[in-house]
């Protein structure tokens, strides 16, 4: 059992730990470019360290070949004059001479081997981190838009919740007034039948009682009195 809860806690702290890196994704990308970059610029310092070293050598290489062109211009005059021990001790110069030659000339291959590699190297990072900048600019992007959205959906949500609120209040207070209609009409429905008025208004209805006079029984009226006369 106990175990299993270590287990359970590796997994949990997992877990935290990826949320962590997924909601920096962004910025630990844009770490890890600076940090190429920063390799970057540290490989083009080698290169230049390593391309100035061999022009040194080069130099050294091209010195001791000329060096051992005079030597040689040396022994085939001293042996033109019959000194044959001047040119043999020329010709033992030019020997360890063209050792040292060739030593300088096997490092400053090695040199340009190294540069070479170096340079591959150099272009290949350089040719990667473009296209990364270039993918990170999109999902820059891409990332922008969906915080937009995000947030456009947000507020259509809160919309959608006012309105669906704002209705509720409305209903609300349509039913509140309907309710308050009805009881003012059967306030003025009691007043009337306290009032006796309610009752008149029924007879009246009836047709009994007192009624309205009309146009018609004032005309006969006045038509019977003028015949009387």
């Amino acid at each position: 059992m106990l175990n299993k809860i270590m287990t359970a806690l590796r997994g949990k702290a997992h877990e935290t730990g990826q949320a962590v890196v997924d909601s920096q994704a962004l910025r630990i990308l844009d770490q890890e470019i600076r940090d190429a970059e920063q390799h970057l610029k540290a490989s083009k310092t080698e290169l230049a360290r390593l391309m100035g070293q061999r022009q040194i050598n080069s130099d050294k290489a091209a010195t001791l070949e000329k060096k051992i062109d005079e030597l040689e211009q040396s022994a085939a005059a001293a042996l033109e004059k019959g000194e044959e021990q001047l040119a043999l001790e020329v010709a033992e110069r030019i020997v360890a001479l063209s050792e040292a030659l060739d030593a300088e000339q096997h490092i400053v291959a090695e040199f340009d081997t190294s540069i070479e590699s170096l340079r591959s190297a150099i272009r290949n990072t350089e040719n990667q981190l473009r296209q990364l900048k270039q993918q990170v600019s999109v999902v820059k992007a891409t990332e922008s838009a969906q915080r937009a959205q995000s947030a456009v959906a947000a507020r259509h949500s809160g919309q959608n919740s006012a309105m669906g609120s704002a209705m509720e209040s409305l209903e609300r207070i349509r039913e509140r007034q309907a309710l308050d209609s009805a009881q003012m009409k059967a306030a003025e429905q009691l007043s009337a039948e306290e009032s006796g008025s309610e009752l008149e208004t029924r007879l009246k209805a009836a047709g009994i009682g007192a009624s309205d006079r009309k146009a018609d029984d004032v005309l006969a009226r006045i038509k019977a009195r003028k015949s009387a006369s």
